[in-house]
């Protein structure tokens, strides 16, 4: 085996056809750090016959004046039960560094730990503690196993859906009750999704402004959006909107149907006066009615206001071969009981299994399954889909120039101080 610094096309390669590979260990994400500046590695190992067994994209900052900090964001990416594999590329990649005055490197493999449910219970276990021990034995210290959101490191815990072998109706039957009945109320209720263009970004990033107000959290910039846009493979950006053109004559037919039900109703109940099953349907019936009406009053008067469609929804998607990942996503609170998110989340599931893309992953959560966790909506919400929880294995951290590092790390504490 050799270490080696690996082309692009090296790269895109390798990375698209091996299991676990994030978004951030792509070709694409190359592209953009080099873009704005960032010292970008390709680097991974090589067998005898030049065919690639590891692939890892590296970026670096200056710190303390003379050394650089290393990252690998979500990576490498190989196969980590290849004992020998992970010995050689660990021990290499210090000498790597060396040369380009390496202070310290942090990893963050894209590795499950364990899957629990959405109450927090452990459902499977994938076994990684001997590669933690591995790590550590080769001097990369664990940074423990986290919950919470930080602004710097990558969340633990991630939501997924996983696809493989389920269908529509049965990832409905599968959902609870609040999100079979809103997925379910789109579909007939005039909502329709379509993918926003680099020209209609403003549409989006208003979304997420109105959404960051109402929910007092911090989103990222317009650049981050644009720049993942220009440079990734695959970003969608979904946005569900009402078409009256379509939703005001269902509303019109609707009505005249309930009129034949209760017409048909009450002339049933004139032959039978004490049928109270029969008073109850039209009762029913007329608060259906009544609602219908309701509907179609406010329909008729957006329409006037906003014209044949009314944007209600927009999200963000970063897609590879292995997952749909449901990155950004914001609503528009006056109009919520559309449902416009509902719409948005089915919209990409379906495009995820018409693609056989095996996983829809609805991103990050603390990992705080209490009631007052801080995204404790969030949980319930992606809960409801009957999704798994992923817990990966965490960060490690090894020191490239040890004394210089401890130096370092000495400084950091008394700074906090």
């Amino acid at each position: 085996m050799k270490f080696t610094n690996l082309t692009t096309g090296e790269f895109e390669t390798f990375t698209n056809k091996m299991p676990y590979a994030h978004f951030t260990q792509a070709v694409g994400n190359y592209e953009l750090k080099v873009s704005e500046g960032t010292s970008t590695h390709l680097v991974g190992v090589k067998d005898e016959n030049e065919e690639i067994l590891a692939a890892c994209l590296l970026t670096s900052v200056p710190v303390m004046k003379k050394f650089n900090y290393f990252y690998s964001n979500r990576g490498p990416v190989m196969d980590y039960d290849n004992k020998e594999l992970v010995d050689f590329f660990f021990k290499e990649i210090v000498k790597y560094l060396k040369s380009y005055n390496g202070l310290f490197l942090r990893i963050d493999p894209y590795l499950p730990y364990q899957m629990r449910d959405h109450d927090g219970n452990i459902t499977k276990s994938f076994n990684r503690d001997g590669l933690i021990e591995q790590f550590e034995s080769l001097g990369y210290k664990h940074q423990g196993f986290t919950t919470g959101f930080h602004p710097i490191h990558q969340i633990r815990w991630h939501s997924v859906l996983e696809l493989d072998g389920m269908n529509e109706q049965t990832l409905i039957k599968n959902m609870d009750s609040l999100r079979k009945r809103n997925t379910k109320k789109v579909q007939k209720n005039g909502v329709k999704v379509r993918f926003l263009s680099k020209d209609e970004m403003p549409i989006f990033r208003q979304f997420m402004g109105d959404t960051t107000e109402k929910k007092d959290f911090d989103d990222r910039g317009d650049d981050f959006y644009y720049n993942r846009l220009k440079y990734f493979e695959n970003v969608k950006i979904p946005l569900a909107y009402i078409d009256f053109e379509t939703y005001i004559p269902q509303l019109e037919k609707e009505h005249e149907q309930y009129n034949k039900d209760i017409v048909k109703a009450e002339k049933e109940l004139e032959k039978k006066p004490d049928n109270k099953k029969t008073v109850n349907k039209i009762d029913n019936l007329k608060q259906q009615r009544e609602a219908n009406e309701t509907k179609l009053e406010e329909a008729k008067q957006l329409r006037q206001e906003h014209g044949d469609t009314l944007p209600i929804a927009a999200g963000f998607f970063i897609i590879n071969q292995f997952e749909v990942v449901y990155y950004a996503g914001g609503s528009s609170n006056e109009y919520r009981h559309f449902a416009g998110s509902y719409a948005i989340q089915w919209e990409m599931i379906k495009y995820a299994m018409d693609n056989n893309i095996k996983r829809y992953n609805f991103y990050g959560i603390s990992g705080d399954f209490s009631e007052d966790a801080p995204d404790v909506g969030v949980i319930k919400f992606k809960k409801g889909y009957n999704a798994d929880v992923y817990e990966y294995i965490g960060d490690f951290v090894t020191p490239i120039n040890k004394p210089a590092y401890k130096a370092y790390s000495t400084l950091k504490k008394v700074l906090k101080k």
